[in-house]
């Protein structure tokens, strides 16, 4: 057997949008309107297709996933129409470089998939317990330096694992990036799972960190891998998702991402878990993977904000866009749409600092391309030095569990920004909350909103970050606090500090460290003098301030209904039977067909009401299934069918289990109809696979 004949191991990657999808959002929405679903099994539904809960009620964002940040021109057109069309709100560059669109009503997202995936922008897995968006660096594929297409491998590794039913229901999603050359403009310290292009005794590869992350509790991302070739990828990316699903917490949602495991374990300990899984999974049949294009480097400098007019290694130019927080009108996405065509663009890039960047531009097409940006009030600087570099998450605009209004904040100090020359050369980043979706703990200012009592009543504040830097993985250090109305001229205050205090060398995070916290206080003396009158109304805000959302969940911890997740991993232990099979580890494949036997009987006792452990031996979950139906005939032809193969040759095995898959989702799915009892044939089965 080989690969291709392995059920989710096509000879083809799945493609990015696929009209299945589109049939099944809709069958769960009908689900859900119809009161068959609570929101506990609908929200953990609709994430994995991209669609996610607003602050505002009835209204839901829609998330655009965009591999390696490669965006095929006439998306822009089709996102123009579609946000026209459904939203109420600029489209929004989020620091993964997906795209976020705001507004739609719950009963219109089913009619605004249909337009996305029409015009080939796909959704699934941009939300929810999954494997998230891979970013990779904001030149890929143009830059000099750069070793191989970093978006390349972002986007085949995206449609390697996409619907893949190991990775629909983790404990709770990974993010992973590649980056080109060692430059790491991806950030791998930061995530889940990060590839940097290395070359390893003239041969090309990537080194490997994992276990990375932000959030309230940041930690850097540890080594498990110097080298790997490009054909071990999604190798390491399997061994790692298999220690997440066996081993993160289900329970405590807020401690349940891979950084948790590396604390649980240990560095060692963790990369010595990390090394046994992937000699398990060594040999083993994987999807399709194209030969990457390697070139050598140049050595040029790259700027972690790459923007202006840049030289291409093909001898083509990039032209990057600052999008000021990456919000986009609707007619400005139809003129950039306009833009790209003129200029002979086929593709653009989505950065992770919230800007855009045009591909392929040839010398006489560059001027016309600026003239056209700077009218739309998107620059196009000289370098990447000279426009405000603020980056902010959308915070309480429209999450539910912003506490701050980051985007508000982050539009005053991008404007006021423009006016002061000391704003380029400092990095700002705004979260509403401490989850870093602004990437607070990577900027040279990093802010975290809070909320603080000021006179018996609550205020919003800032938490104060200073010295991070997401290529070598340091941490912003901790810093004072500020009143949220105030922190645009602490900023300004900040800035003007380092420009005039910081010895010859030194970095932000070191000046940061000298001061300490009351050196740093009182550079922040100024604002305490001042009124305390309007800090109690956050930036664009209409009322007082009231305090976080406490009844507010996160969706990004969203939580999985049980018997998707069985149904799932039951579909994932089959494929695994099959893979071991195909390259004749038969001893393994037998424990994997008896897993997903196990799995998918656990799955029909819940729906009975019978619990279950992990812990259940999948033999016994057979056996107590068969004792637990004495109604369902077919059930009990299809468990004892597996229990007579259990002893014989692993293909016959393999078939009863497939079976009992089958007969167990068409009791689940038509349970007043069950199928008639003796389609399970024992001799036809074991004749055929003998």
């Amino acid at each position: 057997m080989n690969a291709a004949a392995i059920p989710g191991f096509e000879a083809r990657r799945e493609p990015l949008v696929s009209q299945g999808d589109l049939a099944d959002y809709r069958n769960g929405l009908a689900s859900r309107q119809a009161g068959d679903w609570d929101d506990e099994r609908w929200t953990a539904y609709r994430v994995r297709f991209g669609v996610y809960g607003q602050r505002q009620n009835g209204v839901q964002m829609v998330r655009v996933k965009v591999p390696g940040g490669v965006v095929p021109t006439p998306w822009l057109k089709t996102l123009a129409e579609v946000n026209r069309e459904f939203c109420d709100a600029e489209a929004h560059i989020t620091t993964r470089q997906d795209f976020q669109i705001y507004g739609i009503p719950l009963a219109r997202t089913g009619d605004l998939l249909e337009k996305l995936y029409a015009g080939g922008l796909p959704t699934r897995e941009a939300c929810g317990n999954t494997l998230r968006n891979m970013t990779s660096c904001a030149l890929s594929g143009s830059c000099p330096k750069e070793r191989v297409n970093a978006a390349l491998v972002a986007n085949q590794l995206a449609t390697a694992w996409l619907r893949h039913p190991l990775v629909q229901h983790m404990p709770r999603k990974m993010k992973y990036s590649v980056s080109g050359c060692d430059t790491d403009c991806a950030f791998a310290p930061i995530h889940d799972i990060g590839f940097i292009a290395v070359e390893k005794n003239g041969q090309p590869g990537f080194l490997v960190l994992a276990g990375g992350g932000l959030g309230a509790q940041p930690r850097v991302a540890v080594q498990v891998e110097e080298f790997v070739v490009e054909d071990d990828l999604s190798v390491v990316v399997e061994a790692l998702v298999r220690l997440h699903q066996r081993y993160s917490d289900r329970v405590n949602r807020n401690a349940a991402r891979l950084k948790f495991l590396v604390k649980r374990f240990g560095e060692q300990k963790f990369v010595a878990l990390y090394r046994e899984e992937v000699t398990r999974l060594k040999g083993l049949p994987q999807r399709p993977w194209d030969k990457l294009a390697w070139r050598q480097p140049q050595e040029v400098h790259v700027d972690r904000n790459p923007l202006g007019v840049l030289k291409a290694h093909d001898g083509t130019l990039s032209v990057a866009a600052y999008i000021p927080l990456g919000l986009i009108t609707s007619d400005q996405l139809d003129r950039l749409y306009e833009l790209a065509v003129s200029a002979g663009v086929d593709e653009l890039r989505t950065t992770q600092h919230q800007n855009l960047v045009f591909l392929g531009v040839t010398a006489d097409k560059v001027d016309a391309l600026k003239a056209g940006l700077n009218a739309l009030g998107f620059d196009v600087p000289n370098a990447g030095d000279v426009v405000p570099h603020v980056v902010s998450c959308p915070g309480t605009t429209t999450c539910r569990i912003g506490i701050t209004s980051s985007q508000g904040l982050a539009r005053v100090v991008e404007a006021q920004g423009k006016s002061d020359p000391l704003s380029a050369q400092f990095s700002v980043h705004i979260s509403g909350c401490p989850n870093s979706c602004g990437l607070h703990h990577v900027a040279d200012i990093g802010l975290h909103g809070m909320s603080k009592k000021m006179g018996g009543k609550m205020a919003p504040y800032y938490q104060l970050h200073f010295g991070g830097d997401a290529r070598t993985g340091e941490v912003g250090v901790n810093g004072p606090l500020v009143p949220a109305r105030q922190a645009d001229e602490a900023i300004g205050l900040l800035r003007q500090a380092l420009v005039s205090g910081r010895v010859q060398g030194e970095t932000v995070r070191g000046w940061a460290e000298r001061l300490g916290k009351s050196g740093l206080e009182a550079i922040l003396a100024p604002l305490s003098a001042k009124a305390e009158d309007g800090l109690f109304v956050d930036w664009g805000e209409d009322h007082e301030f009231t305090g976080p959302n406490t009844g507010a969940k996160s969706e990004c911890a969203a939580t999985f209904a049980t018997e998707d997740l069985l149904t799932d991993l039951a579909d994932d232990a089959l494929i695994s039977a099959d893979r071991h099979i195909a390259v004749g580890r038969e001893a393994e494949a037998v424990e994997w067909a008896k897993k997903a036997a196990g799995l998918s009987s656990r799955l029909l006792l819940l729906k009975r009401g019978v619990p279950t452990t992990d812990d259940l031996e999948s033999v016994a979950a057979v056996d107590l299934l068969v004792a637990s139906v004495p109604d369902l005939s077919v059930v009990i032809a299809a468990a004892s069918a597996f229990r007579s193969a259990v002893e014989a040759p692993v293909a016959a095995l393999r078939e009863t289990v497939a079976v009992l898959l089958d007969t167990v989702r068409a009791v689940l799915d038509a349970p007043a109809q069950p199928v008639e009892a003796g389609v399970v044939d024992l001799a036809s089965i074991l004749g055929a696979a003998e």
